[in-house]
């Protein structure tokens, strides 16, 4: 059998170019491996070669996913691969999105084996989990060469068209590529053969793929809403002018909370929004629509709400884990159960 082609992608870390200071770099490729692509093109000798590097600053793919990923397949198909590899991206929030991104656009769109690799709780694993094969890794890049393998290992049995059985068996996120679907077969035919095959215990890839949740209990209020304490919350970046605090507008690693004492209302004049996820325009123009402490007040005043917390919490929710989103959700419920919050009015984007 001939050697397939192989394409590989990275980001500007391993692709040597260097941390947060070139994450806003532009395309590049070469056509060599790079970073783990060397190991990786050593496992992979017998199978084919890699014939470009495709390497991306993480600012400039996350910051337009859908536009720079549509030019990186563009760049891909050139190569005309047999084979893609992304990655492997671990817990990496910018990159694992990437990798997830393009991945999913590879098998879809290019319709030949792709695969990438990373942690759970990778924003990337969540969005494309059951678009493309993403194999399980831990946290960080510690364990590097045994996740290269691995990726070695699933990607020869891609190339080699070997049959891939469930995710839990073969050590990869959610359903994997979404079944290619025969329509000239009517439905009832399709749904009628799947059924006997799982009669038979034989093997077959049902066409929607029911996602897994966590099973989260229904908090219920104790009092009348006319008595609670209500509290408000935000994903959605808002920091007083000047960003005191340093609020990043990505991939967040914490919250911080602002005082609203003596205000009915917050002016345009003294906030600013640290959020890349969302046109923050109509926020910029009035504060109130996304943190609506004006009409808040007002249902105060009113008797419809018994009081309102004299602070408001902020986080940016973009692109950050889900470790990182529960540490911060278990320290702002922690502050609010100290405060006597009986009630909270989260305020997305």
């Amino acid at each position: 059998m001939d050697k397939c082609r192989i394409v590989h992608y990275i980001n500007q870390f391993y692709g040597g170019y260097g941390g947060e200071d070139t994450a806003d770099m532009g395309i590049e490729v070469k056509e060599t491996p790079v970073g783990p692509g060397g190991p990786l093109g050593k496992l992979l000798a017998d199978t084919g070669d890699i014939v470009a590097t495709v390497i991306c600053g993480d600012n400039h793919v996350a910051e337009n996913i859908e536009g720079v990923t549509d030019e990186l397949l563009t760049i891909i198909e050139r190569y005309k691969p047999d084979l893609f590899i992304a990655g492997p991206g671990f817990n990496a929030g910018r990159y694992g999105l990437a990798c997830g991104a393009i991945t999913a656009k590879v098998c879809e769109r290019l319709k030949i084996p792709a695969v990438t690799a990373l942690y759970v709780e990778n924003p990337g694993t969540e969005l494309y989990q059951n678009r493309c094969y993403i194999l399980k890794t831990n946290d960080n890049a510690r364990e590097m060469k045994k996740v290269v393998e691995a990726v070695a290992v699933f990607a020869r049995r891609l190339a080699n068209g070997e049959e891939i059985g469930k995710g839990d068996a073969e050590n990869y996120h959610g359903a994997g590529p979404a079944p290619v679907i025969d329509y000239t077969t009517p439905a009832a035919k399709r749904g009628i053969d799947m059924l006997l095959s799982k009669l038979r215990k034989e093997p077959f890839k049902t066409e929607v793929v029911m996602p897994a949740h966590e099973a989260i209990p229904i908090p219920t209020i104790q009092k009348p809403i006319s008595e609670v304490l209500l509290a408000i919350v935000t994903d959605g970046g808002l920091v007083p002018k000047g960003n005191p605090d340093k609020m990043v507008p990505v991939n967040s690693t914490m919250y911080k909370s602002y005082s609203l004492e003596g205000k009915n209302n917050l002016e345009a004049s003294d906030y600013e929004v640290s959020h890349q996820g969302y046109n923050n325009a109509f926020v910029l123009q009035d504060p109130n629509r996304l943190v609506p402490i004006d009409a808040a007040r007002r249902l105060v005043e009113k008797g419809k709400i018994g009081k309102l917390l004299d602070r408001y919490y902020t986080t940016a929710g973009v692109m950050t884990p889900m470790s990182v989103g529960k540490e911060i959700g278990r320290g702002i419920a922690g502050e609010l159960k100290e405060a006597g919050v009986d009630a909270v009015l989260l305020v997305s984007t």
